[in-house]
């Protein structure tokens, strides 16, 4: 391809793409920061080869590109190739958009983001060999916009998006109307003398109203019953029990252990932990990476906001916390010996007799506690949560964060690893340990409790 730019801006020399959507597999070569660039991506990460060549206005520059599966290779003006490898496992490219020359149409597809330019290009292109075949540009096209022919002298010249304006003694000039482009997607456009604004449509924003920030509203993405909220430039589906993915689509089945994000709660039916027995035993195995997060709350129903009994298990600051209210005050302990936020797998051991309590950490650090008053029984009427709340307001202002990581293992008393998903009454955002799913499943005395 050859091309002569009009000003040292960016633009779109050429793209295509897997999708409309601007999502997948894409190649681009655009002029960024006065520069040629290859862009593209085949489905293992976006690839980057740039020119040291500085890309001049008014001065015609040849571009050769090569791509063989995973290698490119790009040379601007016969000087020497610049290579660059797409990493990861995949070798073929699948496009399905237009070849699109100078810039594409803005109404009906979106630039992926890795492009990292949307402007067109605005000068002649002229030259253009595909899988060494030389197409004329203008008898090859199947749509155009905004192009005329060069007005200075080159074979097979088409100018783009803008005019050139040449000496009155010689040529007539060509007022340049940034408008004619149709640069804003979703709005009107007001040219500015030689820049344009954009009056968006509603719900779209951005300098060319390419922005959807109504998107639930709009594409309404949340699928099986998940609920969708606005981001900027963006949504987020929260997906019931039994689904996860981005768009709730896919099928999520619990079983012995249990994933969550931050987001995410799982509540189960409180016969697990009646709190009945003299001697309270409850066995948990876990991994994260945050400092923070509530794994475990049995507390009151969600509409009883008064401080009452509770149990709850927690990551602080790095460490894991066990406290319990049996009406007259908490009891508070905390392992500082060793952090859990880490990402390998802690067990954790709890104990309670009456208002004694302690926490022993994978068979090594043990703190013990005791809560206030002259209560010995924990009297619990809600749910049992695990990964977090649907409101923190049931923890009395105690706990504010949701659990990041896995829940390997519950067991209560002598129970044995408890079917978490045969518990289970509802959730939001909650996953199985796909990683660890072929681990053996503790069984009684695993813990060495007794």
């Amino acid at each position: 391809m050859s091309f002569n730019p009009t000003d040292t801006e960016n633009g779109i020399l050429m793209y295509s793409s897997h999708s409309d959507e601007g999502l997948g597999d894409f190649a681009a070569i655009v002029i960024k920061d006065s520069h040629v660039e290859f862009r593209f991506d085949i489905g293992s990460g976006m690839t980057t080869v740039r020119s040291p060549y500085i890309v001049q206005p008014g001065v015609w520059t040849y571009v050769t590109v090569n791509r063989d599966f995973k290698d490119a290779k790009l040379s601007v003006n016969g000087e020497p190739f610049t290579e660059g490898k797409s990493l990861g496992p995949a070798r073929t490219m699948n496009l399905n958009t237009p070849l699109y020359i100078g810039g594409v149409d803005h109404r009906r597809i979106t630039v992926n983001q890795n492009v990292g330019v949307e402007r067109s290009f605005r000068g002649c292109i002229s030259e253009l060999e595909v899988s060494s075949v030389s197409l004329n540009i203008v008898k090859s096209s199947i749509d155009a916009a905004n192009i005329e022919d060069c007005s200075e002298p080159h074979p097979n010249q088409t100018m783009f998006h803008a005019a050139v304006t040449t000496p009155a003694s010689t040529q007539p000039t060509t007022i340049y109307n940034p408008c004619a482009s149709n640069p804003c997607i979703h709005g009107q456009c007001q040219s500015l003398n030689d820049d344009y604004s954009c009056t968006c449509e509603y719900g779209y924003a951005g300098q060319n109203c390419e922005k959807m920030q109504k998107q639930c509203e709009f594409l309404t993405p949340c699928k099986n019953g998940g609920t969708c909220t606005d981001l900027h430039d963006s949504y987020k589906c929260d997906c019931r029990l039994g689904y996860n993915g981005q768009k709730c689509d896919k099928l999520a089945e619990i079983t012995y252990d249990v994933a969550f994000k931050g987001d995410g709660w799982l509540e189960l039916d409180r016969s697990i932990m009646m709190h009945g027995e003299e001697r309270e035993v409850l066995g948990l195995e876990i991994s994260t990476n945050k400092s923070h997060g509530l794994i475990m709350w049995h507390g009151q129903t969600p509409n009883d906001l008064t401080p009452d009994d509770y149990i709850a298990v927690a990551v602080v600051d790095g460490y894991v916390e066990y406290q319990y209210n049996l009406g007259s005050g908490p009891a508070v302990i905390r392992v500082t010996a060793q952090r859990v936020d880490d990402g390998e797998r802690h067990r954790i051991i709890l104990k309670r007799q009456g208002s004694d309590g302690s926490i022993e950490l994978n068979g090594e650090h043990t703190e013990s506690g005791v809560s206030d008053g002259l209560q010995q029984i924990l009297n619990t009427r809600g749910s049992v949560y695990l990964g977090g709340l649907p409101d923190y307001a049931m923890t009395y202002g105690k706990y504010h964060n949701g659990f990041s990581g896995c829940i390997y293992t519950l067991e209560v008393q002598d129970s044995g690893a408890i079917d978490i998903g045969e518990k289970a009454i509802r959730g939001v955002n909650v996953s199985p340990c796909t990683s660890d799913r072929t681990d053996r499943l503790p069984t009684r005395g695993d813990f060495g409790w007794y």
